[in-house]
Order: structure tokens, then sequence, then C-alpha cells
């Protein structure tokens, strides 16, 4: 742009509006007006008070920073060339962006474990991939992204995040149609069949080999969706680093903070979208298009259910290829931005450092800049602390609604509206709060290391909740033995005396609640022999099975358990309304099972949920103070690369290994794994108490670690000596700037 800008002075100075004396552009003497051929007076070109470098930089402002495509710069959009209207277009980007990145992911991971047999530490690879892949891209933008065109490289940005959401959905349009029976054939029930062989890759080994290739073909699309979520990662990094940069070159300094927290809030109402509006969209069959959904037989409440995960992203990706072209039209500054930083006073501070090194935006200097900061032991302490925080945080965001749904037997798209409801206002009230109380208290660095201490003991008392839980169910052969009903000592076995000729299999699970108040693993593992079709409820048809032989008639149920679908005795009075009455009829209702898991009758969610809550905000109640102490426990030349390398860190031992840690974690608290001759897939029952448990040390774990981080900063931290010929206004300018600070949705 210097180039372009000499270039117009070279011509002004050819045209006699100045000359150049010394390399500097001075104006000439003044000139009297002059006739010109016709008489008439012409307007004089300079006078004494004329600048002609102002007067160049406003013809070369008019001409070059246009806004359009290439040629392409008509009149009747220049309206869209103002810093109103960038923020807009980010806007979108931001709810979009925090929509399908940090909500619709979250929300949709545990459906994808069902539909391409993931166990929960692939499926954290999906969400860690995002922060992975920008781990490489954060310190490079924001190093030397400053001295580029920022909307061209925003643009390229967010046209790489609309390529990753149609990447995203790409595995719906390769893969088949979803089979949730185990058997190709439509009428398909599980139900007991004596003669039929229990193990069906023993005997048939054309079926063994097709099973496990579509298996192994389905959990391979990992890697794509690995992909494609490490695109929304480099799509999104540019926006966060280079485009609030750019909203602050081209806005008045008041102007600036209010712009970056309707950008952030939006950002925020994204994620809340995603969680809940994506988690509805889990409500729709995922074959809804090509399948008649009202005869498929199965209901949300069904375990086996999948829901239209990928409708988001193709959503997310039509809106990306939209803003993406607005956003390319902009020049690389506003008209303007010159004047604005001519009068924008300087906010850096004179006493966070004596010794000023001024450091470069090339490879050589990089290096000692790294190294200057690392050896800053209140920095590092500081950025290990954020980094245990960010791993809470994005393990909950991403199994906190699989926690939920298994704990308190959810659908999936009722567990992501809750998560929703805990994280996003967690959030936002959390930054919130921590901001107010650093800026209401006046906190220094020193103040603001206890805040973040204060907090994470605090964070400690909210472990407790992963002890509560419901009572355990009743799982025959799992949980409890087929026989007596007592709780199982010894390893996971389904096959018991009544349903041992059935010929049954584990392929799929397909729970029923048997009279008795057990569950069971499948109609045909209940010893079910007969079905019949109940009426059309509210979630879809029910049915009823009959003549279960592992159902004893005379048990009384257990941990006052009803039936998912309705109470015991409504279905079967239902039933005998619609059939026979005859004594055969009623003894196979009275040893029958309803479709779905028992449902309790727990509460236990109403204090699960608003403890998260809290959790969540005493967490977040942590990011905006800490990016402030790293602000000011640094010199002023070093904050952009501070930043820029705290959010490194952040990334890579926070946010990313966050993910896999918690899906390690569910793997390990597994108790029946989906398994197709000898090929596992992912879990399809949990032991809750021991989830509990492993969830517990980890929370603690971490944040005990967080707060030796803290004290570690706070007791390295030496506050710096005031420098005599810094004014009380420039420490108020220095300590309003600094609660500027921009902090994005993780």
């Amino acid at each position: 742009m210097d180039n372009e800008k000499d270039a117009w002075m070279k011509m002004i100075t050819k045209n006699g509006l100045c000359e150049k004396q010394n390399n500097q552009v001075v104006t000439k003497a003044p000139a009297s007006h002059k006739k010109s051929d016709a008489g008439k007076i012409q307007r004089p070109l300079l006078n004494e008070k004329t600048d002609a470098a102002k007067l160049g930089d406003e013809y070369w402002e008019k001409e070059n920073l246009r806004y359009g495509w290439g040629g392409f710069k008509p009149d009747c959009i220049q309206m869209f060339n103002t810093i109103r209207w960038y923020v807009f277009w980010v806007c979108v980007f931001s709810l979009f962006q925090g929509f399908i990145v940090n909500g619709v992911i979250n929300a949709v991971i545990t459906t994808l474990e069902k539909r391409y047999d993931l166990p929960s530490s692939k499926s954290g690879l999906i969400a860690s991939s995002n922060d992975f892949f920008a781990f490489f891209l954060v310190l490079v933008i924001s190093f030397y992204g400053s001295d580029r065109h920022k909307p061209k490289l925003i643009g390229i940005g967010v046209l790489v995040l609309g390529l990753g959401s149609f990447v995203f959905s790409l595995p719906q349009f390769f893969t088949g149609k979803y089979d949730f029976r185990g058997s190709d054939l439509e009428d398909f029930e599980n139900v007991c069949k004596p003669g039929n062989a229990t193990d069906t890759c023993a005997v048939a080994s054309p079926y063994q080999q097709t099973s496990q290739q579509k298996m192994s073909s389905l959990s391979n699309y990992l890697y794509l969706f690995m992909l494609a979520n490490a695109l929304h990662g480099a799509g999104s990094t540019p926006m966060f680093t280079l485009g609030t940069s750019f909203i602050d070159e081209n806005s008045r300094a008041e102007e600036t903070p209010f712009f970056l927290g309707i950008i952030y809030c939006l950002a925020s109402l994204g994620v809340a979208g995603g969680y809940i509006g994506g988690g509805q969209f889990l409500n729709i069959y995922v074959d809804a298009v090509t399948v008649a959904t009202e005869n498929i037989g199965i209901t949300p409440m069904d375990p086996r259910w999948v829901g239209a995960w990928w409708i988001p992203f193709l959503i997310s990706g039509t809106v990306m290829l939209i803003v993406v072209v607005p956003i390319l039209g902009y020049p690389k500054q506003l008209p303007g931005s010159a004047k604005l930083q001519q009068e924008r006073k300087s906010e850096a501070s004179q006493a966070v450092a004596n010794r000023k090194e001024q450091i470069g935006r090339d490879w050589r200097q990089f290096p000692r800049a790294m190294f200057n900061l690392v050896r800053n032991p209140t920095f590092l302490f500081l950025t290990l602390s954020a980094c245990m925080e960010g791993m809470i945080i994005s393990g909950v965001a991403t199994f906190g609604g699989k926690f939920l749904q298994e704990k308190f037997n959810l659908p999936a798209a009722f567990a992501s509206f809750v998560m929703g409801l805990i994280t996003v206002p967690g959030a936002g009230g959390g930054m919130l709060l921590g901001g107010f109380i650093v800026k209401r208290g006046k906190l220094k660095c020193r103040g603001i290391i206890r805040l973040n201490m204060v907090c994470a003991t605090l964070g400690l008392l909210i472990s407790a909740v992963f002890w509560l839980q419901c009572p355990t169910q009743s799982i025959a052969g799992v949980s409890t033995d087929y026989v007596t009903g007592s709780p199982r000592a010894t390893p996971v076995d389904l096959v018991s005396t009544c349903n041992v000729e059935c010929g049954c299999s584990a392929r799929t699970y397909e729970p029923v609640c048997g009279m008795d108040g057990n569950i069971y693993f499948t109609p045909c593992h209940a010893g079910c022999n007969g079905h019949f079709a109940l009426m059309q409820g509210p979630m879809g048809p029910y049915k009823m099975y009959t003549n279960c032989s592992c159902v004893d008639e005379g048990l009384s149920y257990q941990n006052n358990m009803t039936p998912s679908s309705s109470s015991a005795t409504t279905m079967v009075t239902t039933v005998i309304t619609s059939i026979t009455d005859s004594n055969e009829n009623a003894t196979g209702l009275a040893m029958g099972a309803s479709q779905g898991v028992c449902m309790s009758d727990c509460q236990l969610l109403y204090v699960v949920a608003p403890l998260l809550f809290v959790g969540m905000m005493l967490t977040f109640m942590t990011c905006s103070p800490t990016q402030t102490a790293t602000m000011r426990c640094v010199q002023e030349n070093q904050r952009s690369i501070a930043i820029g390398l705290q959010w490194l860190f952040l990334r890579l031992l926070g946010t990313t290994p966050g993910p896999l840690m918690l899906g390690t974690i569910m793997d390990n608290a597994c108790f029946v794994w989906q398994e197709v001759c000898g090929q596992q897939g992912n879990c399809w029952i949990y032991e809750k108490t021991s989830m509990g448990v492993k969830l517990f040390v980890w929370w603690i774990i971490v944040k005990v670690v967080s707060l030796c981080f803290n004290f570690a900063a706070q007791y390295f931290y030496k506050p710096p000596d005031i420098s005599p010929n810094v004014t009380d206004e420039e420490e108020k300018s220095l300590t309003s700037s600094e609660q500027e600070i921009r902090v994005s949705v993780i």
C-alpha cells in the first residue's frame, strides 16, 4: 500500500501540487490565481496552509480505498464501505461459526458415535482437530498478518470454514441408509426364535466378511470428520485474530469495545443456537429424506435412534458462501482510518517495563520474542493455569451432553438442549462477572491472580456433582442376574436358561422394559416370542412384546421404574382392549415387555444441571482476568505476541487434549460394547457409578493443578516500579485499555 501512495505523491508532485526536498514532500510557494484561456478564474492549487501530503492522502483514499471486487467498484455500493457494515458481516460470521463449531458439533457427537461405530476416545479426536490445526496457524497469522490485506485473508478464512461444513456433511451422502435393526431384512423382528444360531459370524463367513467391512468403512469416516473440523479451525483463525485487529484500526477507540462486545455476544448466541437448534434436528430421522419415518418403528427415545445431524452443516456452509462475498469487497483499510490513527492517543504503559526491545516481524527475531516471554515466570504459569481451565471447558462442552444423556436416560436432542442452557449462560455470565470484579475492585495483577485462585477453589467443590446419581437400573445379564435379580459380581453374560434356545444376537442394543421392572438387552434376550403394535403416541408408535420367558410376572417393579412409553398397567390395558380377551393372551401380556428402557422417577437432573452451570461459570470467570493479567505482566511491545503464544499453549495443552481425555474416561466406564464379528464399535451401555467416579477424579486433579499454577504465578510476580513520569491520566488510560481484552468463546 505504501508503494501505491508513493505513486500518488509522485503524480501530484508532477502536477505542481507539491515538491520533494530531502526525501520529504513539502508545499510549494503560494500560488496566485490564474486565468484560463477562457478567462475564467481557476481554483488556486495551494496556499500557505495547504498540506500537500494530506491532499495526496485524500486523493489516494478516494480512488483506492473503494468497496468492491476487482474493477467493479460502482458508487452505489460505497455505502457498505464503513466499519459498521464490516462489523455486521463479522457478526453474521461469528453467529454461524459459534453455531457450527462450538454448538452443533458438540450436540451431535454422540449421534456420530452411534452412526459411524466410533468409541468416545475417537470421537474426541473430531472435536480436538479444530484446535489442533488452528494451533499451527494462530502465531503465523497474528505475527505476520497485521501487515497484509486483512479483509482478503479473513475472506479466505470464511471460505475455508464453509468448505469445512460441506465436507463434514459428506459421509451422509457416501453411506447407505442407516440400518438400526442389525439386519438387511425390512420386516426383521429381534424376538426369540428357537433354533437360530447365536453366533452368526461362526456359521456364515460371507456375513462375517460383509459385517466387518461395513463397520470398518463406517469408522474410517472419522478421518473425514477430522479434516472437516480442521478446516473449521483454519477458517476461524483469521477472523478472531486479524478481524478484531481490523476493527480496532478502523474505528474510534471508544467504539472498539462496543463492536467487539456485539461480535462475541453473537458468537455466544450462535453456540446456544448450535446446542438447542442443532439438537432439534436430532428429532428428525437421519434418512427422513428417503425413508417414510412414520413406519420405521423407533422413536428418539430409542437408543438406536440417529437424528439428522448433517442438516445444520449444509445450512452453515451455505451461509458462509454468502458472507464471503461482501467481506472480500473491503479494501486493505477503510477511508478515514489514517486520520483515526493520528487522532488516537497512545495508551502504552510506562510502568510495565524499563527495557524496551523492538521485536520485528521476521523469523530471525521470532525466537527471541518467544524466549523473552517463556522466561517470564508469571506469564508462563498464568498460561499453564489457563490451559487447565481450557481443558475443562472443552471437555465438558464436548461430552457434557453425553454425560447427561447416559446419566439420566435422556434423548440426544433434550440432552443438547440442557447442555446449551448450561454452557452458554455459564460462559457469558462467567466472563462478564470476571471482568466486572476486576473493574469494580480495580484489581492489579496480583489481585487478579488471587481471584483466579478463589475461582479454582470454589470449582473444586462443584466436583461433588459427579457423585450424584439416580438408583442403578437393573439390566438383566449386565448389572443384575437373570435368575435372582441381585447385582452381578461376574462379567457380562446376556445368555441365561430362559433365552439360551432363542439364538439371540447382540449386534444391536434394542432394550425393552419388562413388566418385572428389569431392562433386557433385546426382546430376544427377554425371551419374548411375539409382539403387538401399539397406538400412535406423541413420540411415535410403540410396541409391546409378549410371552417373554425371562420376565417373572410375580416380581414387583424395582427402583420405582416405569416403562418409557407409559406405565406398564396402561400398556397392558391398551393391548388387552385391542386383542381377544383370553387367559392365554392375558398371561402372555403379564409376562411382556415394552419397547425402550425403563424410565426412572429420579429428579436429580434438576440438581446436577444448576451445579454444572455454576462450575462452568466459575471456570469462565478466569478467562478475561487471566488475559488482563497477561497483558500487565509483559512488556508493551510484546503484548500481541504474548496473547498469540498464550492461545497457542491453550490449544496445544488445553482445548485439544480436553475432549480426548473425557472421551477416554467415558470409554473406560463402558459396560457393553457394540461388537460385530470381533470388531468393536461404539459403547451401548455405561456403568454410571464408574463414570461418575472417574469424572470426579479428573475434575479434582485438573482444578488442583490450576490452583498450583496460579499460586506459582503469584509467588514469582514482582510488581514493577511505577515511573514518576507516568501521570494519573496515563494510568487510567492503561487500565481502561486493558479491559478491552478480546476473549473468544471456546
